[in-house]
């Protein structure tokens, strides 16, 4: 059996006055996801982030709508990449981390480590969604650089309109998801398997 991700209720001061009346604190079956469970439920969740990615992001003309709904795609997919690495199974509404509070935290767990564009662009993708939510300016530049490390001709890049951009947009945000989705799928497999010589 590999690591083990604890699914009991966090502690509380309840918890550790009844530890200290009764003495028992215990960890068993009952308080960790077996391997098996474990695999299931991050396969389902990779899931259903690719079909989040697929299905929520806007078929849309407005590249301002188009930024705010592929972050908050994007918001889910470092929440659910979290929640994967975590050593506690906690529910996604308990997490209340800023969105650069949960890429940092992201990050310390292995988010974009070995993917060079994949970090920076999430980052550029926060700013252009602040500037858009917050400043109500958009700023096509930073969009355009964001846009322009993942494209097929990084020399000969150029973006035409804002139609272009949506595309763009789109098939980036999908690319995260997927790049989320495999990266947990991975990790619990890494985590949850053994060596039977052992």
């Amino acid at each position: 059996m590999g690591d083990r991700q604890f699914r009991r209720p966090r502690p509380t001061l309840e918890t550790a006055h009844g530890f200290r009346r009764e003495g028992l604190f215990g960890t068993g079956p009952d308080h960790w996801l077996s391997d098996e469970d474990r695999i299931e439920l991050w396969r389902i969740e990779g899931t259903k982030l690719l079909d989040l990615a697929q299905k929520q992001f806007p078929r849309t003309q407005n590249l301002e709508f188009a930024i705010l709904k592929g972050h908050l795609i994007i918001e889910h997919a470092l929440l659910q990449f979290i929640r994967c690495h975590a050593r506690v199974l906690v529910d996604e509404a308990t997490l209340r981390f800023s969105f650069s509070q949960k890429l940092e935290v992201a990050y310390l767990m292995g988010f974009g480590v070995n993917e060079p564009a994949l970090l920076p662009s999430v980052q550029r993708w926060n700013k252009v969604r602040n500037l858009v939510a917050h400043g109500f300016t958009l700023d096509r530049t930073l969009v355009d650089e964001m846009i322009r490390v993942h494209a097929e001709d990084y020399d000969g890049f150029s973006m035409t309109d804002n139609r272009q951009r949506i595309t763009m947009l789109r098939s980036l945000c999908r690319y995260i998801a997927a790049w989320t989705a495999a990266h947990m799928d991975v990790h619990v497999y890494n985590e949850t398997r053994y060596d039977d010589d052992l």
